[in-house]
């Protein structure tokens, strides 16, 4: 199988703008921090707000559903406003959001500061990749998404742990309020940048447009997957202790090295999008599928829960790089914004699903029963992204040939 596509002599020889990237990764970094931060400091903003946990846990909760009602829109509503000033001015918003949180008087208040900055943590997103993509050649696409999202997965190893550390010493809001301050460097650091705008309007078509109808086609498998990865995730605690039977120590071995994984197929994202970018994103989400069936074999050996695990976390590292190129790829023109807003509300309501999906699970058949349903929806996933593919490669083929699919 050859690779695609080729790249030019210029495009070998480009060199990628990495101060660009570098503080976007850093904003990214910034952002998911600040997302899923709150999930390990619960206990403490439940008791200074003096709610349960549970409706603290509703501070995570209500962000992803925000992003998901309200990225499309927005993005829609920004498409012609110039990207130097929309996105440092979002990231401000979210530094100003973020502040409102750590200084808020009440549960109230703390949920309105969240679910505002979840609007322009949606907006972001939306268009990060996009950004990204127009930064540089078509053949870096996929080297520089990957770049950038390091942030994010550095934040799962590096800014949750790190700041959970200065929670726990010195109280959540001086963490969220750091968090803020982080924040608005960002914006600062990208405001400062050259970015290029949006590209032309899109094309108008009567009827609906076959490209975006292949964008949510495969934004809803990764939508599946992810439900099948965070089925697992959300509950990795008593997956690694109740089934695998492993103690406190060894869990967090198998978390960092979870975590280190992760990074190490963040890193290598951009190649392998690069030279397949038709088959990548289906053998990552085969290759998940597998992973969360060798999962029963956690209670094998230790080494064997290494290997998977480790397994595991690349192939999840592979995944949002190329997933999020994938989907720039097959946008209409003009609509990869939109597109990306796209990805970014399914991935959320899969996250969200997972969750749900893995209580009931845990409910009612306990961990050792997570890494088959989550095998199994990534399976269906996969299927369906392996079918849309040949279909998609057949009407490309035809279009090439002069005869209208």
């Amino acid at each position: 199988m050859s690779p695609q596509p080729t790249a030019t002599v210029e495009e070998v020889a480009y060199r990628l703008p990495w101060r660009t990237l570098l503080l976007l990764a850093g904003a990214a970094f910034a952002t998911v921090t600040t997302e899923l931060l709150p999930a390990s400091l619960l206990l403490q903003i439940g008791d200074d707000l003096d709610v349960t946990p549970a409706a603290a846990g509703r501070l995570v909760g209500a962000w992803a559903l925000t992003i998901a009602v309200a990225s499309v829109p927005l993005t829609r509503l920004t498409s012609r406003t110039p990207r130097r000033r929309l996105v440092p001015g979002v990231l401000l918003l979210l530094a100003l959001a973020t502040a409102g949180t750590a200084l808020a008087p009440s549960y109230g208040w703390a949920l309105t500061g969240r679910i505002t900055a979840a609007v322009a943590h949606g907006l972001f997103w939306s268009l990060l990749v996009p950004l990204v993509a127009m930064l540089v050649p078509p053949a870096r696409v996929g080297r520089a998404v990957s770049v950038v999202l390091a942030g994010p997965a550095l934040a799962g190893i590096v800014g949750i742990p790190a700041g959970a550390t200065v929670g726990a010493a010195l109280g959540w809001r001086v963490c969220v309020a750091a968090l803020a301050g982080l924040l608005a460097v960002a914006a600062l650091g990208i405001a400062s940048l050259p970015l290029p705008d949006a590209t032309g309007p899109a094309v108008r078509r009567d009827g609906p447009d076959p490209a975006l109808r292949a964008v949510l086609a495969v934004a809803l498998a990764g939508g599946l997957v992810l439900t099948g990865h965070f089925l697992l995730y959300t509950y990795i605690a008593p997956l690694l202790r109740q089934f695998g039977g492993y103690d406190v120590t060894t869990t967090g071995l198998l978390l960092l090295v979870f975590g280190v994984a992760g990074v190490a197929g963040t890193a290598g994202a951009g190649a392998l999008s690069d030279r397949y970018p038709r088959q990548a994103l289906s053998w990552i989400c085969a290759g998940l599928a597998a992973a969360a069936a060798a999962l029963l074999l956690l209670a094998a050996h230790l080494a064997v829960a290494i290997v998977v695990v480790a397994g595991w976390g690349v192939l999840i590292g592979l995944l949002p790089p190329v997933f999020q190129t994938h989907l720039l790829r097959i946008a209409p023109p003009g609509r990869e914004a939109v597109s990306g807003a796209i990805g970014i509300t399914v991935l959320n309501l899969g996250i969200a699903g997972g969750a749900t999906l893995g209580g009931e699970v845990l409910d009612r058949w306990q961990a050792q029963a997570l890494p088959a349903v989550a095998a199994a929806t990534i399976a269906v996933a996969t299927g369906w992204l392996l079918v849309t593919g040949r279909r998609d490669s057949r009407a490309d083929a035809a279009t090439a040939g002069g005869v209208r699919p």
